[in-house]
């Protein structure tokens, strides 16, 4: 039985394989289900969405902790339960620029991009939902959560 402190790792724990299993359940939709495009899609549009892809992989690692920096001093006067919220947007924060990564390679491979490419967006946006990890939630060492 988990306890009150193991209770917010645990959900984001299983949040984080859902969104996993839902990028790949993105994969298999854009691969198998869908048929293929008609025609190829140009250069630029190819290279746009890379980019916005790997802009976004790398904003699901960077800009959850720049929007929500802790100040100092201030941390000690913030409850930990808004300390807890903060941690659980920030980390499905994350979560949803990864998938973003994938969207951003299905809708590529809608359009008739490289398999290269598409394969590229898909599999980078489920790898960092695999290697990423929220940490600890505040006030796991002090035992310090809300009834609930």
């Amino acid at each position: 039985m988990e306890n009150k402190v193991q209770s917010p790792a645990l959900i984001m724990r299983s949040m984080k394989y859902e969104f996993v299993v839902s990028g790949i359940l993105f994969v298999y939709i854009g691969f198998k289900v869908m048929a293929p495009p008609r025609h190829e899609a140009s250069q630029p549009i190819q290279i746009a969405f890379a980019s916005v892809g790997l802009v976004c992989i790398a904003g699901g690692f960077l800009v959850p902790g720049l929007l929500f920096r802790p100040v100092q001093g201030a941390a000690q006067n913030v409850p930990v339960t808004t300390q807890l919220q903060r941690w659980m947007v920030k980390s499905i924060m994350s979560l949803a620029y990864f998938e973003a990564s994938i969207l951003f390679g299905l809708v590529l491979h809608m359009l008739g991009g490289s398999n290269r490419i598409v394969g590229l967006l898909m599999g980078a946006g489920i790898a960092a939902e695999l290697i990423w990890s929220p940490g600890p939630p505040p006030g796991a060492q002090s035992g310090e959560f809300p009834q609930g």
